[in-house]
This record gives structure tokens, sequence and C-alpha cells, in this order.
């Protein structure tokens, strides 16, 4: 039994990685911001996605957070810098 949880809890984990690839590969920077917002939509039922909790996206949102080092800058302070 605690192997079937563990399995799971590795194959959702597999899961978070994987979309959180996608989603930089996808929209680069502004990946976090995206994941963010697909979370607060399936909160508010906005989206419906039967296979990813708004829970998952923000794990999502975590792993990217990371890959980044905290990186994510708003976008007034990249007006500021003149990126």
């Amino acid at each position: 039994m605690i192997f079937a949880w563990l399995e799971k809890r590795r194959q959702a984990r597999a899961l978070v990685e994987s979309d959180a690839t996608a989603m930089i590969e996808q929209h680069g920077g502004s990946a976090y911001h995206v994941a963010r917002d697909r979370a607060l939509e399936q909160r508010l039922h906005k989206i419906i996605d039967a296979d990813r909790t708004p829970e998952h996206w923000d794990q999502v949102r975590f792993a990217i957070r990371k890959r980044f080092r905290h990186q994510v800058i708003d976008t007034a302070t990249k007006y500021l810098r003149g990126r």
C-alpha cells in the first residue's frame, strides 16, 4: 500500500516537472505567471482540466520558480531596467 502511494507521488512529481518544462519552452520568462493564472482560473472554474488540479499548477509554478532561481521579475521592473 505504501509503495502504491510512493509511486503515485513520483508520477505526480514527474508530471509537474514535465509541465514546468513545457511551459518554460512555450512561454519563456512568463511561464511562472501563466502557471499562476492557470491555477487561479482552475479555482474559479473558468477552465476545466480533469487531469490537473489547481494544486498541480501551484506545484508547476514553484518548479518554474526554482528553475529561474527567483528571477521572476514583474513587468514594471523589466521596464525600469530597460528590458
